[in-house]
């Protein structure tokens, strides 16, 4: 569990690395599935919670990486932002039923590879897009033995 200042961010779902480390081995050593999904969620948004309940239909165990303040920041590239912090914003999707473990993230792709989940799933949003980077990640994921999804949903 990620230890706050502030104890009502405080959930038994939310996990630091190295709970995270032993969590994935007892997940790995059951054999059931892991499904990822990553991102900044700064606004929280019905679009959101129905990619969560998509995702977890696809695995057995469903990770949500929060992107940190910093990355968050660098990412959205707007001052500003992100306006909730990576603790509550963790907190809001530890909250949330589909979601079984948080982990708050530096980098997307170390991510990938220290969770080395099945599957690692991303927004219908994302199935058109021509990017790079999602290039990239996609072709590390499988690199891994892992496989990309996308959810169907309307946001």
């Amino acid at each position: 569990m990620i230890k706050t200042d502030d104890a009502q961010y405080n959930l038994k779902n939310i996990l630091d690395k190295n709970s995270l480390e032993e969590t994935l081995r007892k997940i790995k050593k059951q054999g059931k599935s892991i499904g990822l999904c990553s991102g900044s969620f700064d606004f929280l948004h019905p679009g959101h919670i129905l990619h969560f309940s998509s995702a977890k239909k696809m695995c057995d165990v469903l990770i949500v990486a929060v992107a940190s303040d910093k990355w968050s920041e660098m990412k959205k590239s707007r001052k500003g932002r992100p306006i909730f912090s990576d603790k509550s914003r963790a907190y809001s999707i530890g909250q949330l039923k589909p979601v079984d473990y948080v982990f708050l993230n530096e980098n997307e792709h170390e991510t990938i590879d220290f969770i080395r989940p099945n599957y690692y799933i991303k927004g219908k949003d994302y199935s058109s897009r021509n990017d790079p980077e999602l290039e990239r990640i996609i072709s590390f994921v499988e690199e891994i033995g892992g496989e990309i999804r996308f959810t169907k949903d309307e946001k």
